[in-house]
């Protein structure tokens, strides 16, 4: 059964317009936070960043701040998405694990062809930086992943698609946070026979079977969606509404404010939740935005929802950036 969705109303001259600049804003690695030498809030030690040696545009970054326990390390694995400011939210978050980006330019193609290309890809990229990891000053040679979640930004969806696609992998991640990512496409794609506000089901399907375990408390998945339209394919509202719908799950209404205790605020800004859906370990977050700079708002206020996922968090320290 296909599941059908209103779509957007949108003007000729107002697609002309969207199209073109949320496609930048897919393909474009949000760069404003710069790579380098950071310090963190509460330490002097600086954070550490590590380009793998396989490709420059993966990197681990283990927190100055990082507080051992033992040797099992919890890391977060990001797709798309300026890696500095990743990294910043995770402080903020006052996450206690080590984070690996991957972030290519590009739309979601750019992920979806090298790990569905190769399916060892992902194993490959967390395997070296765990190897890197033990070479690091702190860590030890018995030093093994702890729980693992990967979230991504924007484009960054297509390379969770395709790790989803190989069993373990599914097995193996602990949770999967998808920021204003989840898009799709509609059913008929590819042959010039689309029809409009159907997602196509098999697109989704292990996004759901995903979300499905969540709902049943065996992962935890956070989905956040804008109402951002998107011409041709299904929108991360259109998605948000498919898991819903397959989840019999109903979204209650919220008036909440992001951002509005951040320190940072002036520069992060603030945007407004209207929706919520909860069940076990998934929730799902809908913002009424409907431009790029309120998609770019899921991403710079990540710390947020990140405390959310089941990683060790840091104690006694001031995690304000």
């Amino acid at each position: 059964m296909h599941y059908r969705f209103k779509s957007f109303s949108m003007s000729r001259s107002w697609k002309r317009l969207f199209l073109p600049i949320l496609l930048v804003s897919l393909a474009a690695p949000i760069t404003k936070a710069a790579d380098g030498p950071e310090h963190t809030a509460s330490a002097s030690a600086a954070t550490r960043v590590i380009h793998l040696a396989s490709d420059a545009r993966h990197t681990l970054s283990i927190p100055g701040a990082y507080q051992s326990r033992g040797n099992k390390v919890d890391v977060l694995v990001h797709f798309h998405g300026s890696p500095a400011l990743v990294r910043q939210r995770c402080q903020a978050a006052g996450l206690n694990c080590v984070v690996i980006n991957v972030t290519y330019s590009g739309l979601s193609s750019v992920y979806r062809n090298p790990f569905g290309s190769d399916r060892e890809l992902f194993q490959k990229i967390i395997d070296e930086a765990l190897a890197e990891l033990r070479r690091q000053h702190g860590f030890s040679e018995q030093t093994e992943w702890g729980k693992l979640a990967v979230s991504s930004f924007s484009a960054g969806f297509g390379a969770i698609r395709e790790i989803l696609k190989t069993p373990s992998y599914f097995d193996r991640i602990d949770a999967i946070y998808l920021v204003d990512s989840l898009y799709c496409g509609y059913v008929g794609d590819g042959t010039g026979k689309i029809q409009e506000g159907v997602v196509h089901p098999g697109l989704m399907k292990d996004f759901l079977r995903y979300a499905q375990a969540s709902a049943d408390g065996e992962k935890v998945m956070i989905v956040t969606h804008c109402d951002g339209p998107t011409p041709g394919y299904a929108s991360t509202r259109e998605t948000a509404d498919y898991l819903l719908e397959k989840l019999e799950l109903q979204p209650q209404p919220v008036d909440l404010v992001v951002g509005e205790a951040d320190r940072d605020k002036s520069e992060l800004g603030v945007f407004r939740l209207y929706r919520t859906a909860n069940r076990n370990g998934f929730s799902l977050y809908g913002s009424p935005g409907d431009n790029v700079a309120d998609h770019v708002h899921h991403l710079r206020h990540m710390s947020y929802w990140l405390p959310m996922l089941p990683l060790d968090k840091q104690t006694d320290v001031d995690t304000s950036p």
